[in-house]
């Protein structure tokens, strides 16, 4: 075998190169084994003291004290989620189960788990974490040494059921065990016992011994069994009032919350006693009604058995709380025979209920009803009428006044105050507060009863200011109608603050023509042609003065129907200081 030269380049591919992660591992252990010895003549510990969890056995002393809980378990049956708790909750398998059981845990159950121990090896304890040493910390076990001593007591006496539950105690300190019990082989079934089949032929056998039987209503039901001949019941099945049938349907008609019962008659003819049930048959249908599964039809008894000889009457009972027609079929079974031949073949019971209302009585009330009401009506219109006469002839008609003084008061208000809402109660307040500050009556103007307001020295200004300030605070500074529609109101908003911004040019028009001297409202600049004698002020002055004070209302008009916009769309209280014009 040829050997490869350490500078060809095919020894590189196959020489084996150290992995980096391994390297660097068993460096960082040597670093840690300094580290701790180190750490250990500073404080002049053995590095086996650093660690506290390890040397305390938390997990261990977890375990141990499950085992013990554990093992206890068999001495007694408790109905609770731990060996000393209540239970906090009850549990049923399903609706069908007849009672309720305790929540228990696997433990209660005499199904314990088997403890799986996690747990780092001594030898890598000392050989990578560097745990070396002799433990040099006192614990204190005679305070705990009556404990121990009942603990070892206990321990001897559970011994095996403690190593069912925990196998893997002594291999703790050398191994990582994580394991379960093998599974207990099943027990051996002893051998089958001789079975010895004998022929009917070699004992003798009575032909009326297993006549089976039955006599539903007018119909007798008879199993047919070879070499078996039984005369009177042919007999029986011959005479004028036998049915052949094998169905039977009943019919009750019963109105709303009502009872409705019929029978069934059966006779055992036989000599065998026959086992009886009586089993839902479920019809196909393509639609189900919601009440598809309430039960309409009641039997006093589902499971019977009836003697040879022996007669019962069997009672079915239809009862419904709502009009409507009703259908089930129920099958009577027999379980220890089968009575056919063919399992097609069965005894069939049609229930047919036909719930109505109370058609009588409930007309009665209907008709009652409608006479309280056609009375109470009749009386109703009389008063009605009288009153409007009365008012008609007391009532004193208004006269005729112009269109401006038929606004009301909440209209004038809404038009001088259009970011407020109108409420008769305050604005009553603010009236008598305005009288008493002026002696004057108020014009609906919150603009106007601030001046006035700011007007008054400092004391009186602060008293008037809480009044305007409640007012405030309750209704007057809502969101105009806040009810309506956000567009319409809007629009509305911007009309009425478009007419206050012509009532404003309005004004100023009429001063600009006061100054020029002429009582015309169209006015134009022509007029202003010579300097004017009253007030020595020029055309272009004017004009100049006229430009600027509706640049003013402008500029106000465009800022309240930003801030009412805005209060609209953010559906805020509006604020601002009543002590500024």
């Amino acid at each position: 075998m040829a050997t490869l030269d350490p500078k060809d380049d095919k020894y590189k591919l196959y020489a084996l190169t150290p992995d980096n992660e391994l390297i660097l591992w068993e460096e960082w252990i040597k670093i840690r084994k300094e580290e701790t010895t180190g750490l250990g003549n500073f404080i002049n510990k053995p590095p086996v003291d650093l660690v506290m969890n390890l040397l305390e056995k938390t997990n261990e002393k977890k375990e141990w004290k499950t085992a013990l809980e554990h093992a206890q378990l068999s001495l007694k049956t408790p109905f609770t989620s731990s060996s000393w708790e209540k239970a906090h909750r009850l549990s049923q398998p399903c609706e069908c189960a007849p009672v309720y059981d305790a929540v228990k845990t696997a433990a209660e159950q005499r199904r314990p788990r088997v403890i799986d121990h996690i747990r780092v090896p001594d030898y890598i304890q000392v050989t990578e974490k560097g745990l070396t040493g002799v433990r040099q910390r006192v614990t204190p076990d005679k305070i705990n040494a009556d404990f121990y001593k009942y603990r070892k007591k206990r321990e001897a006496e559970l011994r095996t059921a403690i190593k069912t539950i925990d196998p893997y105690r002594p291999d703790i300190s050398e191994l990582v065990i994580i394991g379960k019990r093998p599974r207990t082989p099943p027990p051996k079934i002893p051998p089958l016992p001789p079975i010895i089949i004998t022929e009917p032929n070699d004992f003798p056998r009575d032909p009326l011994s297993g006549i089976y039987a039955l006599r539903v209503n007018n119909t007798i039901v008879c199993k047919k069994i070879t070499d078996q001949n039984v005369p009177h019941i042919i007999k029986m099945q011959q005479e004028t009032w036998h049915e052949s049938c094998g169905s039977w349907t009943y019919y009750f008609n019963a109105p709303v919350r009502k009872m409705a019962r019929s029978k069934l008659f059966l006779q055992n003819v036989g000599t065998v006693s026959l086992r009886y049930c009586w089993k839902r048959v479920k019809r196909p249908v393509p639609f189900i009604p919601e009440d598809a599964y309430e039960q309409k039809f009641f039997f006093c008894k589902n499971e019977d058995v009836i003697s040879p000889g022996q007669q019962k009457e069997k009672y079915f009972t239809f009862i419904s709380d709502r009009p409507g027609i009703y259908n089930e079929t129920w099958e009577l079974a027999i379980l220890n025979i089968c009575m056919f031949d063919t399992l097609a073949d069965k005894l069939l019971v049609d229930l047919v209920g036909d719930s109505v209302e109370k058609v009588k009585k409930n007309t009665r009330k209907i008709d009652k009803l409608q006479n309280r009401i056609d009375r109470k009506a009749a009386k109703t219109m009389i008063v009605h009428c009288l009153r409007d006469i009365i008012v008609d002839v007391t009532t004193v008609k208004a006269e005729q006044y112009p269109y401006k003084n038929f606004l009301l008061e909440a209209e004038l208000f809404t038009i001088k105050n259009p970011v407020c809402f109108y409420h008769q109660s305050e604005v009553q307040k603010l009236k008598e507060a305005y009288t008493a500050m002026t002696e004057h009556q108020w014009d609906l103007s919150i603009g106007t009863w601030r001046e006035a307001m700011i007007a008054k020295e400092f004391d009186e200004r602060m008293a008037y200011f809480d009044v305007l300030k409640t007012s405030h605070n309750k209704v007057l500074l809502k969101p105009l109608f806040e009810g309506d529609e956000l567009l319409k109101e809007k629009y509305r908003i911007v009309n009425l603050l478009m007419g206050m911004l012509l009532d404003k040019f309005y004004d100023e028009k009429m001063r600009t023509a006061e100054c020029n001297g002429s009582t015309s409202v169209m006015s134009t600049i022509d007029e202003f042609a010579s300097p004017l004698p009253d007030t020595g002020l020029t055309p272009y002055t004017v004009m100049n003065i006229f430009y600027v004070r509706m640049y003013e209302h402008t500029a106000v008009f465009f800022e309240t129907i930003a801030g009412v916009l805005s209060s609209l769309d953010l559906n805020r209280w509006i604020d601002f200081d009543f002590c500024n014009k």
